[in-house]
């Protein structure tokens, strides 16, 4: 072992050195990372503990609406609802609710209205099964009330409806199944007498006319010397 060699003063392990390294990096370029294609499904089970609620106080309110409201077109697609179960109990327990005597001023009512209405056919109504179980105590003063008057009414009303633009879709249509059966009659055709211009044979002999030959005169020739440059 170099630690206990004769040439060293001491064991490196007692030497009690910290050795320090310096590491230089280039630059490093990663690619773009591809993630796989993930499904999460979640589902939740609520369960609440019974509540229950004491005795309502509610002090007298006083409520001023007045909204204007303007929407925009709205498209919504098909609504899909899942089925679902839901267990509820209420125990709900109310105070002794104690009025006053009612006052009633005497009401100044003046209506004209004037309905004219189509004929109405309505079908046999149908009428379920109805359980009812009233339990109320009403107490009243005397109500004295004056001879109503209704004046004769007469009601017109106009409707003009507007329908939106109508997309449809692109309409499915079956293969047709055609037969045809055609029946034609021609009438008598009557043609002059056919014209049929000069013809000749492709390699029919053409004949050729006397030869004429007629001998030219040569004028003499005349030669120029030219000095060379």
């Amino acid at each position: 072992m170099l630690g206990f060699s004769p040439l060293a003063s001491a064991p490196l392990a007692d030497t009690g050195a910290v050795a320090e390294a310096v590491f230089g990096l280039d630059n490093i370029v990663a690619g773009a990372p591809t993630v796989a294609t993930s499904t999460i499904s979640q589902a939740h089970v609520l369960t609440s503990a019974d509540i229950t609620a004491g005795a309502p106080t509610v002090g007298t309110s006083s409520v001023s609406s007045d909204q204007s409201l303007t929407s925009t077109d709205i498209t919504a697609g098909t609504p899909t609802v899942a089925a679902s179960t839901i267990s509820q109990v209420h125990a709900i327990t109310l105070a002794d609710i104690t009025s006053g005597v009612p006052t009633i001023g005497a009401p100044t009512v003046g209506a004209d209205t004037q309905l004219t209405a189509d004929d109405i056919t309505a079908g046999a109504p149908t009428v379920g099964e109805v359980t009812l179980i009233p339990n109320e105590q009403l107490a009243a003063d005397d109500i004295t009330a004056g001879t109503p008057t209704v004046a004769a009414s007469a009601i017109t009303q106009i409707i003009s409806l507007t329908a939106d633009s109508i997309t449809a879709g692109t309409p499915t249509v079956g293969a047709p199944s055609i037969t045809q059966i055609h029946s034609i009659t021609q009438d008598d055709i009557v043609a002059g007498a056919p014209i049929v211009g000069p013809a000749r044979f492709k390699w029919q002999i053409e004949p050729v006319g006397p030869e004429t030959w007629t001998e030219q005169t040569v004028s003499a020739e005349t030669w120029t010397e030219q000095e060379a440059a």
